[in-house]
């Protein structure tokens, strides 16, 4: 479960972030500090539906050998988008330094993307992830073709804004299944994104791992097996009953969250009998 360390303000957040940044830490900060204040999340790629059901899927792993940071869908009426995000270091470098030449770091975080884009370009990994892991996630419209995409969030933007050349070297990296981000991008635009659920995602379900009550969407699509969350966000959602969004039932419209809360009602432990005297 992801612990309450959430900024109250898109001011505060923008501000803690950046002091963040510059402390140089590990990578792993950086990742739980994005989970924790989810509008901090890449919105690259996102198609005219939104991130799918408000879900990220935090340390996705594909094949034997990959993980993604990141990962979430998005979905038009024709087509759905997968997207892979990793995250590096604020602290990595674009360039050697004195120098317009990659530095190793760089070229070694865009070989991991070939990497994955290699594996994907394999048709049967493609099915695979696409039915397997993805799965119940991709509902409705579960017939329509899966896209993947790509995000690096990698370094800081100071390195490369004042220099046109290193900024054109960089921006030629991208593709059309592939977008690179500074860190400092991903505090743009705060006041215009909404929160988002991390989630875990197991074989047949997915563990919500925020107590924070978000969007009901997935509520009205994904059966109730597929959903598990923690004790505090089930009680945040009880208070949405009968206010919810809708769905069939048995041929019946039914609220979606009271359907999801009735279906998964916790088993109370049986008591046991009063044991009878035998003196």
């Amino acid at each position: 479960m992801i612990s309450s360390k959430k900024c109250n303000s898109p001011r505060d957040l923008e501000e803690s972030y950046l002091s963040l940044l510059d402390k140089g830490s590990n990578e792993q900060v950086y990742q739980t500090f994005i989970e924790e204040n989810t509008y901090l999340i890449p919105r690259e790629f996102v198609q005219n539906h939104g991130i799918h059901f408000s879900v990220v899927l935090r340390k996705l792993p594909f094949g034997s050998d990959f993980l993604s940071d990141f990962a979430y869908l998005s979905k038009s009426t024709v087509r759905w988008n997968c997207v892979l995000i990793e995250i590096e270091k604020p602290s990595s470098r674009f360039f050697k330094e004195g120098s317009n030449s990659f530095h190793r770091e760089f070229t070694d975080a865009l070989q991991q993307i070939s990497d994955w884009r290699a594996w994907f370009d394999e048709t049967s990994n493609k099915d695979s992830f696409v039915k397997n892991t993805l799965g119940f996630l991709r509902t409705p419209l579960s017939y329509t073709p899966v896209n993947i995409k790509y995000v690096l969030v990698f370094g800081r933007r100071a390195e490369i804004e004042s220099n046109s050349r290193r900024l054109a070297k960089v921006r030629a990296q991208e593709r059309d299944d592939f977008r690179l981000m500074s860190f400092d991008s991903l505090a743009s635009d705060l006041r215009n994104k909404s929160g988002l659920y991390i989630a875990a995602k197991r074989t047949n379900y997915i563990k919500i791992l925020n107590d924070e009550f978000m969007d009901d969407t997935m509520f009205g699509w994904m059966g109730p097996e597929t959903i598990k969350m923690s004790s505090a966000l089930r009680a945040q959602i009880e208070g949405s009953r009968g206010a919810s969004s809708y769905r069939f039932v048995n041929g019946k419209s039914v609220a979606a969250i009271d359907h999801y809360l009735d279906s998964t009602k916790p088993s109370r432990p049986r008591q046991k009998g009063k044991q009878e005297n035998s003196n």
